[in-house]
């Protein structure tokens, strides 16, 4: 799961340096974003689809989840809430690249990535330390990538490539990663480890 949070983590954003076309910043909108292109839905849809799909099969994987098994919807829900999150802050920060909002002011970006790795943990909190280390590294394959996307889609303007992809990075690895880490850290400690069985 780190391999492919890595690999969508780089290939996701470079993606939202593209050219794309801009939404409309309307803060007079309930979602304070109209008129959204159809090539701008396609990128951030197409890459939340492939990290979701990437995401649950891993996670399926490596902790043997099963559809009809309720702590596989435990952890499928908080993941579906943060993509579904991530794909309104994309979009938002596609529209904001548009105005000139100044330097950025994160606040609570980093619970985009924090809050689903402890949910998901402890939705699996009966099945271990490790399984919930499982669960939780799941939830970045999708939260990584996509938050990644949205400082990228911000930060898109005629400054210099390197500039973009570099600030990028940096407010990805500090909101974004390790926060995660953190996560990871603290499912690892939230639910009692399994009994064992006496030979």
């Amino acid at each position: 799961m780190i391999v492919a949070t890595v690999v969508l983590g780089v290939v996701v954003p470079l993606l939202g340096l593209l050219p794309w076309p801009r939404p409309m910043l309307s803060p007079d909108s309930r979602w304070l974003v109209t008129d959204v292109p159809a090539p701008l839905w396609v990128v951030v849809l197409g890459s939340t689809a492939v990290c979701l799909t990437t995401a649950v099969v891993l996670t399926a994987r490596a902790a043997h989840l099963r559809m009809g098994d309720p702590v596989t919807w435990a952890w499928v829900v908080p993941v579906l809430l943060a993509a579904a999150a991530l794909v309104w802050n994309a979009l938002y920060a596609a529209a904001l690249s548009t105005t000139d909002p100044g330097s950025p002011i994160p606040i609570f970006h980093w619970l985009f990535t924090f809050a689903p790795a402890v949910l998901a943990g402890w939705s699996f909190s009966g099945r271990g330390r490790e399984g919930r280390r499982v669960a939780a590294a799941g939830t970045g394959v999708v939260t990584v990538p996509l938050f990644a996307l949205g400082w990228a889609l911000l930060f898109v303007r005629p400054e210099p490539w390197l500039e973009t992809l570099a600030g990028t990075a940096q407010l990805t690895a500090v909101l974004g990663v390790a926060p995660l880490i953190g996560g990871l850290a603290l499912t690892g400690v939230m639910g009692p480890e399994p009994a064992q069985r006496r030979p």
